[in-house]
């Protein structure tokens, strides 16, 4: 059996990576915002479901957290039909994480209640920490 944490790559095990390195899940639904249909952009290079869990080789706690939340964005957004996920292979155990904008779909919803509701989901992750960790994203629109 593969394991993942210890059967690493040297070239992986030294891998640096800052929170600046790492896109911000609002970015991202900026980003679709403003995007054209076709359009693409790499949201995250690296091994998504291995680099937000803790281990030997792992990332550090905030860096963790904003890897996760931007595959959380990601991936609300591909399952409310605003993007489609794909995934292209860079070397072994890496890979580019892209997201494509789709077409205009009618009854969609607006991107600045995704915002809403992953803010709203973060919120209730981060009751435990302090009030200093806590971001609050103040998303713009109509009213609900």
């Amino acid at each position: 059996m593969l394991n993942i944490a210890s059967d690493l790559p040297h070239t992986l095990k030294n891998r640096s990576l800052t929170l600046k390195d790492v896109m911000n899940d609002v970015d991202l639904c900026v980003w679709v915002a403003d995007a054209k249909s076709g359009d693409s952009i790499t949201y995250y290079t690296g091994h998504l479901s291995r680099d937000r869990l803790p281990h030997k080789y792992g990332y550090s706690d905030a860096i963790r957290r904003k890897i996760n939340d931007i595959g959380n964005a990601a991936w609300m957004l591909g399952d409310e039909n605003w993007l489609h996920l794909v995934q292209r292979r860079v070397s072994y155990g890496c890979w580019d994480y892209i997201a494509v904008r789709k077409p205009e779909a009618p009854k969609l919803k607006p991107v600045y209640r995704i915002i809403q509701s992953l803010d709203a989901k973060g919120a209730k992750q981060k009751r435990g920490l302090s009030a200093e960790l806590t971001v609050t994203v103040n998303a713009t629109g109509p009213p609900a």
